[in-house]
């Protein structure tokens, strides 16, 4: 498989092309994996043949199609027969959960956190920009990468490495500093709406600021940990930094 890993990488992008309702992504997963099954099969018969078969039905999330083909690409190998499809489905449904689990329900709420937090802080809204897409896309990226190596070489024991305790540990730390960074962006945002530019002059209203950006922090941490959902704890936040801003400014002023 020397070389199908980078091909199968820059097909991958093009994972949603010609999506339709019917067999959804089929069309681009075959693009993605047309390499590989012609590695596998360079008989011209037993090529057409599979890719006959892979047209069938393909929804998952976009960034685990290398890793589905190089799973499916193993599965080829080793069956070539119709049943092929009927195991990649299991494996497409498997890794949709938990592509949505990894990416929409974790990476990509992060990366709009720390964008909103570069852009509401000292730094504008350019680099608020610029660190929402790395965030995003530094695990995007390397699970692209990676993902049809570690499929072909571990073929469907690949599944348990997301299964593995030490993803839902670091899932779990994401969560946390995602809700420490939801409470700063809170406070960081009633301030730049209020225009509290007086207010953050002094070293005293400076420091209470800063103590009242960490409470938020950690209350939206603590929120998290007690399973609230990511809107109402946004809503909460926003909410205690007006009433608190609020009651900061008029004692500052008095």
């Amino acid at each position: 498989m020397r070389g199908v890993n980078r091909r199968v990488l820059l097909r991958s992008f093009f994972l949603e092309v010609l999506w339709n309702y019917s067999k959804r992504q089929n069309v681009g997963f075959v693009f993605c994996i047309f390499p590989a099954l012609r590695r596998v099969h360079p008989e011209f018969a037993e090529l057409k043949s599979a890719v006959w078969r892979q047209l069938d039905l393909v929804n998952t999330h976009p960034s685990m199609g290398p890793l589905l083909a190089g799973i499916t690409a193993r599965l080829e190998q080793e069956q070539g027969l119709p049943s092929v499809v009927a195991y990649r489905k299991r494996v497409m449904a498997a890794l949709a959960a938990q592509g949505d689990r990894v990416f929409w329900s974790h990476v990509k709420p992060m990366a709009s956190v720390c964008g909103a937090l570069f852009a509401l802080g000292l730094f504008g809204s350019i680099a608020g920009s610029v660190a929402m897409l790395f965030v995003y896309n530094v695990p995007n990226l390397y699970m692209r990468v990676t993902g049809f190596s570690e499929g072909w070489e571990r073929g469907l024991d690949a599944l348990q490495t997301l299964k593995s305790p030490g993803v839902d540990r670091a899932l779990g730390r994401v969560k946390e500093a995602m809700a420490l960074a939801m409470g700063i962006v809170a406070g960081l945002a009633v301030l730049g709406s209020a225009g509290y530019a007086d207010v953050l002059g002094s070293q005293r209203s400076g420091v209470a600021i800063g103590t009242v950006l960490t409470v938020l922090g950690g209350l939206g941490w603590a929120l998290l940990r007690k399973n609230f959902t990511i809107t109402k704890v946004s809503y909460l936040l926003a909410a205690m930094a007006v009433v608190v801003f609020y009651l900061l400014d008029t004692g500052l002023a008095f």
